[in-house]
């Protein structure tokens, strides 16, 4: 069921809640009842106006659900990029009308928490659809892909299910945390870094690598944490510090970075596919 949207407004999480009344409808007998509805950011309240006692369970609010949350309903889009640049549109022209010079505002953090769900969003359909296009790429990746090694797969569900496998390793990709781009720490003797995470999935799935330049994967890094920062911790650091740095020219650079590294993403997906195409 809608229920009242929260007030994003609010500087504090804390201070987001939101009422209204509903009508809810059994789908049993179809009666309507009048309910009074209490929103907070993780949590909501539904009491019948005429059967007070009547115990509600509710989820939180879907809009505030995390996108782990919703791997049982999602289909994975076709055009990853298409609905990149859609988003990216829509948050340059937020950003531009909406963000605040202070960089410390609840606004301006969830922007910048946004741009990095976005951006993950599109890391993670394109995975699974440059493997789904190709299925050399696809067995390459799970002879060489930690998880899909040591995955167990009944024989039920392989001989029953066509495409089984294939669906596991999709739901797997799925369930991957789409902000783990490496800890950074060079090798002391060879001084390369050891690629892990995303940046090690693309490198497999694909032979390219996740960022047209090295010092991209640092902001990636930097940026995971203070979404963590923004998110858990109500914008500030572990040492209690307020963050104030997203401010309109902050928010923009984020976005900028994240457009540069999908169209260098395209860009070299364009290029080997064309290596698979039909003489």
């Amino acid at each position: 069921m809608n229920v009242p949207e929260l007030d994003f407004t609010a500087e504090k999480s804390g201070d987001m809640s939101s009422e209204g009344e509903r009508e809810v409808t059994c789908i049993h007998c179809e009666s309507y009842f009048y309910a009074d509805v209490w929103v907070g950011p993780s949590h909501c309240d539904i009491t019948l106006r005429d059967h007070p006692d009547a115990v509600i369970s509710c989820d939180p609010p879907g809009y505030d659900r995390p996108p782990e949350d919703w791997f049982d309903d999602w289909s994975t889009p076709e055009e990853p990029t298409q609905v990149f640049d859609n988003n990216y549109h829509a948050l340059r022209n937020i950003i531009e009308k909406q963000a605040k010079s202070d960089g410390g505002i609840l606004m301006n953090r969830m922007i910048f928490a946004q741009i990095l769900t976005f951006l993950e969003a599109y890391l993670c359909d394109t995975l699974i659809i440059g493997l789904r296009k190709n299925p050399e790429r696809m067995v390459n990746f799970a002879e060489n892909d930690g998880a899909c090694k040591e995955a167990v797969i009944p024989m039920a569900v392989i001989l029953r299910e066509p495409g089984g496998a294939q669906k596991w390793l999709e739901r797997n990709l799925k369930d991957r945390l789409y902000h783990q781009f490496g800890s950074g720490i060079k090798d002391k003797k060879s001084g390369k870094e050891k690629i892990s995470g995303v940046p090690l999935w693309y490198r497999m799935a694909f032979g390219i690598s996740l960022v047209p330049e090295e010092e991209y994967l640092d902001k990636l890094r930097k940026y995971a944490a203070l979404r963590h920062d923004c998110v858990h911790r109500n914008g500030e650091t572990k040492e209690g510090d307020k963050l104030d740095l997203f401010d309109k020219e902050y928010l923009l650079i984020a976005l900028n970075i994240a457009k540069h590294i999908v169209q260098h993403i395209d860009a070299e997906l364009e290029i080997i596919n064309d290596e698979y195409l039909p003489f």
